[in-house]
């Protein structure tokens, strides 16, 4: 019987192959390097020159595509990390396409690096970007064609040039990485330490830029005093409770939500619009008799009101920190509207703003008492993350229809749908009655003897008449002593006496 006999393995056929994985480790990890120090460049550049990056942009125009339940539960459940985590995940993308790239170049044949990244920026600009709604090249985003094309020429010019440094150094290495002596080890260690390196670099970059970025969630307050102490504070009588409602109690928020404090939430995921207010014009157009432009000056010199509102984000979970009460100085809405002169027929306001955004109300609500144009918040100038120099507030509509950054208003002779309306949210969102227990925290200890539940609650026009409290999961309820509100629009704080020696309160009140 014959015996197969197998012919000793190609040496040139083995070598061939570790030639293959050598290059393809060198394409990886050069393209890793070069994309983390591009990356890096990218966000440094944006700093610096004050421009949206090709990697904000894109982060800016995935958001519409992401389902509204998502963003609202990403929004509740994670707060400003919720636009961190987007961004990021546009970063790390974009280092997987230099990884990509990198591993690509290192199979094909030489001299075809600076057409295939070149041709990856382009379909970036002409076809990734149009897809996205963006306009070629960028032309309908907020930074515009110009600066998103110089950010993305910038980026891959960067990833060009460091691929060819990188990629050199690292197949200048070859042979040692090959034959895998000590020398190829101690070459390996000193790639794998630059990798850990950039990708630490990348990292503090990142985080450093988020940071600097506006917040997007109010806090809880603290507790000036450990929770046992406030029995000491507070008289056991309900005229007690009111004066020192009055005066705040340690742990419930107080009357007024600081500029600070009070909450932040846009839809751009790293920069709010920063308005030179010199160049600043308030555009009042559309399907008016007498359209007209104010500087800032001239909007400040109209008739102006004052008013005190609770603002409530949209994503606001049960018991969340997404809500403020502030007092609020501007011009009506109606006064400016009455000045232009509204046509028969028109339907809508729209208002525009300085990064895009639009939103839009009904002509009724519009000129509604209470919706203004304000310019400041509690008697100091709007701050820039509130939407300097004017935003639109509107008492008892959820937030995300209050636009900042205020730059048109424009009267129209139709239904306008604005940038989350077109996407599926209510035209006009009312609210719906909340309240918070502050005070106990969740998981508080509490000590025996007299005890304290308190917290907000809110109903915008409709008012609070009453806030009660279970202190036996619903099997009764108590009412609480609530504090008259300051405006028509305010929330109220609300204090009930309890012992602790009877089961402990629940998260079930009304």
């Amino acid at each position: 019987m014959p015996l197969a006999v197998r012919p000793p393995p190609d040496p040139t056929s083995r070598e061939e192959a570790d030639l293959n994985r050598a290059a393809a480790l060198v394409g990886l990890t050069a393209g890793l390097l070069a994309g983390a120090a591009a990356t890096g460049g990218m966000l440094a550049a944006s700093e610096l020159l004050g421009q949206a990056s090709i990697a904000e942009t894109l982060a800016e125009r995935i958001v519409p595509a992401i389902p509204i339940e998502v963003i609202v539960r990403m929004t509740a459940t994670f707060g400003s990390a919720a636009k961190h985590m987007l961004f990021g995940s546009v970063l790390a993308g974009q280092v997987l396409v230099a990884m990509g790239l990198g591993l690509a170049l290192s199979t094909g044949r030489p001299g075809t690096t600076l057409a295939v990244v070149g041709g990856t920026a382009a379909a970036v600009a002409l076809i990734l970007l149009p897809l996205l709604g963006a306009g070629l090249g960028g032309a309908t985003t907020r930074a515009g064609a110009g600066a998103t094309c110089f950010s993305l020429a910038l980026t891959a010019g960067l990833y060009l040039l460091g691929y060819s440094v990188v990629g050199g150094w690292l197949r200048s290495l070859g042979t040692p990485l090959m034959d895998q002596d000590p020398g190829g080890r101690r070459s390996v260690l000193r790639v794998a330490l630059l990798t850990i390196g950039a990708s630490s670099t990348g990292a503090a970059a990142f985080r450093w830029l988020t940071e600097r970025a506006s917040p997007a969630g109010g806090v809880l307050p603290a507790l000036a005093a450990p929770l046992e102490g406030i029995s000491a504070l507070i008289p056991g009588s309900a005229s007690g409770l009111q004066g020192v409602l009055a005066t705040g109690v340690p742990g419930i928020s107080p009357e007024i939500t600081s500029n600070e404090a009070f909450y932040q939430v846009s839809k751009n995921v790293v920069r709010d619009p920063d308005v030179n207010v010199d160049r600043w014009r308030l555009e009042v157009v559309g399907a008016v008799d007498r359209p007209f432009s104010l500087t800032y000056d001239q909007m400040r010199a109209l008739p102006a009101t004052n008013e005190y509102v609770t603002l409530q984000c949209v994503g606001n979970p049960v018991g969340g920190s997404l809500i403020g009460h502030a007092d609020w100085r501007g011009v009506p809405v109606r006064s400016l509207l009455q000045q232009a002169g509204v046509r028969p027929g028109a339907i809508d306001v729209v208002f525009h703003a300085a990064d895009d955004y639009t939103s839009s109300l009904p002509i009724a609500k519009a000129i509604a008492p209470g919706t203004m144009l304000a310019y400041e918040m509690n008697s100091e100038v709007l701050p820039q993350g509130h939407g300097f120099p004017a935003r639109l507030l509107i008492p008892d509509v959820l937030g995300f229809k209050n636009v900042k950054w205020v730059t048109r208003i424009e009267v129209v002779d139709y239904s306008f749908l604005g940038y989350w309306e077109e996407r599926g949210w209510a035209n006009v969102p009312s609210w719906k009655t909340m309240s918070r227990i502050d005070v106990p925290r969740a998981q508080e200890t509490l000590l025996p003897g007299r005890n304290y539940v308190g917290g907000i609650a809110a109903a915008e026009e409709r008012g609070i008449s009453r806030v009660e409290v279970s202190i036996d999961c619903g099997s009764s309820w108590n009412p609480a002593v609530v504090k008259s509100p300051l405006g028509p629009y305010s929330w109220v704080l609300w204090l009930y006496e309890w012992d602790a020696g009877t089961p402990s309160p629940t998260q079930d009140h009304g």
